[in-house]
């Protein structure tokens, strides 16, 4: 809001603005109205700015938290969690489902190629290809999911009560729409394939670690077998 002669204020007789400053940044402003005229004395005015200045660093230092916190839980290039965040809300999701009897489902998908990519086009390409996957598993995944980069150009996503059916029907519509992509280069425009790999609580394990290492061998199976797939534990045989 702005602040002026020309324009009204219905009722306030006295109006005192403090900017809240941390170092060269102004971080917003402290805003103080009184309906008596004269209501802000030096003495007043002496004591709020000193409040004013507390109040810049209590915001300055939830910032920093802020961003310290997001650093701690998120991946850098992609926005997603990291990997660790990861590990912890999937056990968070699994005691849970434990609690609930409601099913959780793992993805673990991988970019097919991915090192070709690297090599053709470049890492900044890479990294824009990276991105690009990482905004449709966003964007198809629900708030209460985990979309997690488990590492390299490998990708995790935890479905909060959902069977290896819905979990299936997402891993295929991500697949198709990752596929429909089009990626452009100085060497010119490509797209790129994922493999998908499915396991799920509790009909292929209840324990985290096996999960885990149950979609990993879908996801193997998909790349072995052709890739650009997605693969269900239970079509393992």
């Amino acid at each position: 809001m702005i602040f002026a002669k020309q324009v009204p204020l219905p009722g306030v007789e006295s109006l005192l603005v403090y900017p809240l400053i941390s170092g060269d940044r102004a971080l917003g402003t402290f805003v103080l109205a009184a309906r008596r005229r004269g209501a802000f004395t030096a003495q007043r005015r002496e004591m709020l700015g000193v409040i004013a200045n507390q109040v810049a660093v209590s915001v300055q230092n939830g910032l920093m938290y802020q961003k310290m916190e997001s650093m701690a839980t998120t991946d850098g290039l992609t926005g997603l969690s990291n990997h660790r965040t990861f590990q912890g809300r999937f056990s968070e999701m699994l005691a849970r489902a434990e609690r609930s009897k409601k099913p959780v489902s793992l993805i673990l998908t991988d970019i097919d190629h991915f090192k070709n990519v690297n090599d053709t086009h470049g890492h900044p390409i890479g990294d824009a290809v990276l991105k690009a996957v990482a905004a449709v598993l966003k964007e198809q995944a629900r708030v209460v999911d985990v979309v997690a980069r488990y590492g390299g150009e490998e990708f995790a996503l935890v479905l909060e009560d959902t069977d290896m059916t819905g979990a299936f029907i997402l891993a295929e519509r991500i697949r198709e729409q990752v596929g429909a992509l089009v990626h452009a280069s100085a060497q010119g425009s490509f797209s790129c394939t994922l493999s998908l790999g499915i396991a799920a609580y509790p009909v292929d394990g209840k324990d985290k670690k096996l999960l885990i290492e149950r979609a990993d061998q879908c996801l193997y199976h998909a790349k072995e077998h052709g890739r650009n797939q997605s693969v269900r534990y239970a079509d393992l045989g």
